[in-house]
């Protein structure tokens, strides 16, 4: 539901979080303990449903949304591979938008790990804040 959110400008006060469908007590409570971070995890989400239907567009399940039910629908209660993709490409959505808005320095709560520098074992660069 969190991505189909178009119709609240941003998620800045507690209430908001109360207010969204789909989530048990445990994940309202998380929402009010990192406000900041909300606007990103829902641009995730609506990154996930659009690169789904994507994806699925030439299939007879397609990713749809309907208002009425929770993001795609009945799919994501059955152990389908519709199901795990659904699962991994909402989980890479929102850990894509969040690490976007951290290192952009939209987020406060995050920053980098300044131990980490040079060059690793596989030749990774470590680079700066």
């Amino acid at each position: 539901y969190l991505a189909k959110l178009s119709s609240v400008g941003s998620i800045s006060e507690e209430e908001t979080c109360e207010k969204l469908k789909g989530l048990i007590q445990r994940q309202v409570q998380m929402c009010k303990r990192n406000l900041e971070v909300m606007d990103s995890v829902r641009r995730g989400a609506q990154l996930a449903i659009e690169k789904c239907q994507y994806q699925f567009r030439n299939r007879r399940w397609n990713c749809s949304t309907l208002d009425t039910l929770p993001v795609f629908g009945k799919v994501v209660t059955q152990g389908t591979r519709e199901a795990a993709f659904v699962y991994a490409i909402s989980s890479a959505g929102v850990a894509f938008a969040v690490a976007r808005a951290c290192s952009s320095g939209e987020l406060e709560k995050c920053g980098c790990d300044r131990t980490m520098h040079g060059v690793s074992p596989q030749g990774f660069q470590w680079s700066g804040c």
